[in-house]
């Protein structure tokens, strides 16, 4: 076992946690390049290293504008190493970036192994000369100060009632700088004992809400909801314009969340279909938000209270603002549903995809009018939406996120949502590369260089294939996405709702053949082991899916 000599005076459970892991990563791993076993290491917030140590570096580098909350500092240097950031939880990614820039550690699937590589340069803020090198020539003198894109970098889980794989989601948003998870209030009531003092321990922000108003109003519904196929069960919407109802929910709302630890924010959405209210529902919407906002406020006053502008079933006058005031009290959501994703949003030729970033760009105005905040909700995750025909993206990721951060968007969120019906098919292993480049692009990590670490997953002698896979499905398998709008409310993969559209047929079928034929010719002859990965299951499960779906769009009756 290998000698830690931590200096920190903190008491903050986030940052024990964070000097836990530290010693952890020592023991498995070893020492960094340039660190002894007597090498002090500080680990603690930004104003307590300076009370322990001098270090005007890291004070001259502070000084910089457009630092936020995540924003954290590293110093390696042959006699101290400073581990701090601007929050607890920004001195735990300090830890886990040390460990990943230094010698190569990066945890690119929950629940499994990190792969290892060479280690890398850090992000250096200022190299000093180093009379000592490691073996991969990187110095080790480093300084860097890394700040994210946006001030939320979120996970959305809405209806996956699976304990174990929310927990290690937990852990590895840590480990790769994601800060925040959500939940519907039915799901964290049935996770929470699990979950929650994960999340506390690492200080992620926790928001609870989504389409969960049945939590409050018919629970037997919301338990249902939960088991559902899929996560769009709503009969009936809401009615915001009758307030007999909402101070007594205002009510249980602010009591349940009183016992809810560490959490951040409430972000309740409307039910999951179009509203018919005299197109006035948005501003009733809205009225309500605000109203719940106060209430909180007056109970909770560091609980945040958000709204979303989403196109539910299409209904364009749910997601535009029109001439509707934004929220006063509360922050914004905007969720656009549908998109074709082979194009990022702001070069997609569809018209709807246009309009959408143009209420997207009113709404930023309107938000940032009133001094609130707005977060993106992306569905790079989501199996409901890209279908079982489920496309890696990570080119379309990461030009959004660059888009995003360029007009002023404050956070993005990604939805997970499962795929049932599909015992052999690991969904969740497939959702991981987009979870892991969208978690890497919010902090402005090049792609070549997340597609370079991601591929270390792969044994040396498969990661060629792999890539070729991996870039296969992307080029031809999200090319299903341009068919969710024309084919709403059914999908590629619906066949009960092929006779609804005959006419499309040929060329739903002419797609599927050609994504099929692709897929083939990338499979290759992939070694054993590789044939019997995950990532051999999931082209494989493509593959099978791609055929049967082409005959039955072909009109083969035995198909349908």
């Amino acid at each position: 076992m290998n000698n830690v000599n931590l200096v920190s005076h903190s008491k903050d459970p986030v940052i024990t946690f964070a000097s836990q892991e530290w010693t952890a990563l020592q023991e498995r791993f070893g020492l960094i390049p340039g660190q002894h076993p007597e090498t002090p290491i500080h680990i603690d917030i930004w104003d307590a290293i300076t009370l322990q140590t001098d270090a005007p570096h890291m004070q001259e580098a502070l000084s910089k504008p457009g630092l936020m909350q995540d924003s954290y500092y590293i110093e390696i240097l042959p006699e101290r190493i400073i581990l701090s950031g601007a929050s607890p939880r920004a001195v735990l990614y300090a830890v886990y970036e040390t460990y990943r820039q230094a010698l190569g550690i990066h945890w690119i699937y929950p629940g499994e192994n990190p792969a290892v590589s060479a280690p890398e340069k850090a992000q250096v803020m200022e190299s000093e000369p180093s009379a000592s090198e490691n073996e991969s020539g990187n110095p080790t003198k480093s300084r860097s100060l890394v700040t994210p894109l946006f001030k939320r970098r979120g996970f959305v889980i809405e209806n996956l009632y699976d304990p174990a794989y929310i927990v290690d989601m937990v852990d590895w948003m840590a480990k790769n700088r994601a800060n925040e998870i959500f939940f519907t209030f039915t799901l964290w009531d049935k996770i929470k004992d699990v979950a929650g003092p994960e999340i506390v321990k690492r200080g992620l922000e926790l928001t609870l809400g989504g389409h969960s108003m049945k939590f409050f109003l018919k629970p037997q519904e919301a338990d249902t909801s939960l088991s559902a196929d899929h996560p769009y069960t709503a009969k009936q919407q809401l009615d915001y314009a009758d307030l007999s109802w909402q101070e007594t929910v205002f009510d249980q709302i602010a009591a349940y969340c009183r016992e809810v630890p560490g959490l951040t924010r409430v972000s309740l959405w409307p039910e999951d279909l179009p509203a018919k209210q005299d197109g006035a529902f948005l501003e009733q919407y809205l009225a309500f938000t605000d109203r719940l906002a106060n209430h909180l406020r007056l109970a909770l006053p560091q609980l945040e209270v958000e709204h979303i502008a989403y196109n539910a079933g299409l209904a364009w006058d749910m997601l535009e603002r029109s001439h509707v005031s934004g929220a006063k009290q509360a922050d914004t959501l905007l969720a656009y549903w549908g998109r074709d994703y082979r194009h990022p949003i702001d070069s997609a030729p569809a018209g709807d995809d246009q309009r959408a970033i143009g209420a997207l760009q009113d709404w930023l105005q309107e938000v940032h009018r009133h001094e609130r905040t707005l977060t993106v909700f992306e569905y790079y995750s989501d199996h409901f939406m890209f279908s079982p025909l489920f496309p890696s993206i990570p080119s379309t990721i990461a030009a959004d996120i660059t888009f995003y951060q360029s007009i002023g968007v404050d956070g993005m969120t990604n939805l997970i949502v499962p795929c049932p019906g599909y015992p052999d098919y690991p969904w969740k292993w497939a959702t991981g590369m987009n979870s892991y480049v969208f978690s890497r692009a919010v902090w402005g990590d090049d792609l070549a260089h997340i597609l370079d670490d991601y591929y270390l997953y792969y044994q040396e002698e498969d990661r060629d294939l792999a890539q070729t896979w991996m870039q296969a499905i992307e080029r031809h398998v999200t090319s299903v996405t341009a068919w969710n709008i024309p084919l709403f409310p059914g999908r590629v993969v619906d066949t009960a709702r092929i006779s609804e559209q005959e006419e499309r047929r040929p060329q739903v079928s002419a797609l599927l053949q050609e994504m099929n034929e692709e897929l083939r010719k990338a499979y290759g002859s992939p070694s054993e082991a590789l044939a019997n990965s995950q990532a051999g299951t999931y082209i494989r499960h493509l593959i099978t899916l791609s055929e049967q779906l082409e005959s039955a769009w072909r009109g083969d009756a035995a198909a349908e």
